[in-house]
């Protein structure tokens, strides 16, 4: 697993951090999905708060970027497609992110998008809190204008992310950049849709998709449904696009896995209604943790089965394929 770490006496200090402290599992425990990471526990002593995380093996996209300068347009399409997924997800759910940057993508196994850190990610839905769409948050380079401008805004401020998350995977820069810093300077740019340059091998397609993200005015921008049904996104896909799945955010009860049910209750003592409910309800505790866990490696070892059936099967033909060969070589000599 992941464990982030917030000290408790450092957050303090910050009024924002302190009173919107246990937002970000709240938000999380609420959320399910593929391209999102999983959190898996809250722990909580005097000094700090812990959120347990599925671990990300792939690492950040932001090392992969600096190794290779910048990403190849089909690579990139792959990214931006889950991470629009994930977000799609998220708006679906009246959850605003709102600090989307290439730092908050990781990579698991499979080099999959996770989306983490939501500690500046508010939601309607959650009683307690002030206007959702007013705070000025993020990092600017990744903001929207009408963020850098205090304006109220909506959702539409994550699409704008998005935007630069893609400039920043096909170029290996940001799209708006100024020397020296300013805030006033940058917004000015922005709004003036002064944009650095696009390399030259970029597709037309590419170029209009991040030029139509990176609209200024919110009005025009597209909402998370339309970006995602742009057909960029879906260039290069064998046969038909592939169908936008809706996720559910809870696991229903026909799909828990039996297996990793049977081994908690027979083999670790748990209760069987305790592990259901746990995963049903998404809570956040050491038994979601230890059902998550299991399933993973029970994955991963079905996977490896399938795996080496198939070069069992590779083997298997290319044998008789030798023995074919063999025997028509026999009957030719003969």
């Amino acid at each position: 697993v992941a464990v982030k770490v917030i000290d408790k006496k450092r957050a303090k200090k910050d009024t924002y951090v302190t009173k919107n402290l246990r937002r970000e599992g709240q938000i999380q425990q609420m959320i399910r999905h593929p391209n999102i990471a999983q959190l898996l526990d809250i722990l909580e002593t005097e000094n700090s708060y812990y959120l347990v995380m599925e671990l990300c093996p792939g690492g950040n996209l932001m090392h992969k970027i600096y190794e290779k300068k910048r990403l190849e347009e089909h690579e990139a399409r792959k990214y931006i497609r889950q991470l629009i997924l994930a977000v799609e997800h998220l708006h679906r759910a009246g959850v605003v992110h709102r600090d989307l940057k290439i730092e908050n993508l990781l990579l698991d196994e499979d080099n999959n998008i996770k989306l983490i850190d939501f500690g500046l990610s508010n939601c309607a839905g959650i009683l307690g809190y002030s206007d959702p769409f007013s705070t000025q948050c993020g990092s600017p380079a990744y903001a929207a204008p009408e963020l850098l401008a205090r304006k109220k805004y909506g959702p539409k401020i994550d699409v704008w992310s998005i935007g630069v998350n893609m400039y920043a995977m096909l170029t290996g820069t940001l799209p708006f950049t100024v020397e020296p810093f300013s805030l006033r300077a940058l917004y000015q740019k922005m709004v003036d849709k002064e944009m650095n340059p696009f390399p030259t091998q970029l597709s037309t397609a590419a170029v209009n998709f991040l030029r139509s993200l990176l609209e200024p005015d919110p009005a025009k921008r597209p909402n998370i449904q339309q970006a995602l049904a742009n057909r960029w996104l879906h260039e290069n896909y064998p046969g038909r696009p592939p169908p936008n799945i809706t996720y559910p955010n809870r696991i229903h009860l026909e799909d828990l896995s039996q297996s990793v049910l049977l081994h908690m209750t027979e083999k670790l003592g748990y209760k069987n209604s305790d592990v259901i409910n746990t995963v049903l309800s998404n809570r956040a505790s050491h038994t979601l943790a230890i059902y998550f866990l299991l399933n993973k490696k029970l994955e991963r070892y079905l996977a490896s089965l399938r795996k080496s059936e198939g070069q069992d099967n590779i083997c298997h033909k290319n044998q008789l394929h030798q023995i074919e060969k063999y025997k028509a070589n026999k009957d030719s000599y003969e």
